[in-house]
């Protein structure tokens, strides 16, 4: 906003200034909360809704529920507008297909970059594997954008909304090297819920085809 009186002019010259600064100040402080609350944090279940936008292609929409536990385990149970499946002992991670009958069975190390729900499940490191910046747009909650600090494949950016009071992650966007978005918001979060370990082992259906790329 311009004014003619010097002093307000001063003002807000140091108001487009000072705010740099603090949000430079205060990303360290943030991530450090933030990753101080899930070290505290062994497990996590949640509802998620799930967006997929591609260049050229109709958003694709798609919801279920969600176990985190560390170390590396998880599982994602879509609920629609497809029944897929994806389970992770920390090891191995296979994707169900219910209406092709496949299941994807691959190697952690070598499956692509998890490093969104790496840090969620307790095997990742926001300070060390990412150049961190706060948004400076107002919003609800906090914005952090996250930039690897080494090439990821299929993660160019990532974004976290955190709580303000909390410090709890409610969604994250993942771009990747196209452009393409995957962005998922998490609800109904529960903290240090009991889990059986065995809800996140896997085997195929009988019948099923399993790839194994």
């Amino acid at each position: 906003m311009r004014n003619r009186s010097i002093k307000k002019i001063m003002l807000a010259a140091a108001l487009t200034i000072f705010p740099a600064l603090s949000f430079a100040q205060e990303a360290p402080d943030i991530v450090s909360k933030l990753q101080q609350k899930y070290e505290s944090i062994n497990s996590i279940k949640a509802d998620f809704t799930q967006e997929v936008t591609s260049k050229g292609m109709p958003a694709m929409k798609s919801e279920g529920k969600v176990w985190l536990k560390k170390p590396g385990k998880m599982r994602w149970e879509y609920k629609k507008p497809a029944k897929d499946l994806i389970v992770s002992d920390g090891k191995t991670i296979w994707l169900f297909q219910p209406d092709l009958n496949q299941v994807i069975e691959k190697k952690v190390s070598t499956a692509a970059s998890s490093m969104a729900t790496d840090f969620l499940s307790g095997i990742g490191s926001l300070e060390k594997d990412f150049d961190v910046k706060l948004s400076e747009v107002e919003a609800a909650n906090h914005v952090l954008i996250l930039t690897p600090r080494q090439e990821q494949p299929g993660l160019s950016k990532l974004i976290l909304e955190v709580n303000k009071e909390n410090f709890i992650v409610e969604k994250t966007v993942i771009t990747d090297h196209f452009g393409n978005q995957t962005s998922v918001a998490f609800d109904g979060v529960k903290l240090n819920a009991s889990m059986k370990d065995s809800l996140f082992r896997y085997a195929p259906p009988k019948g099923a085809k399993v790839v194994r790329p």
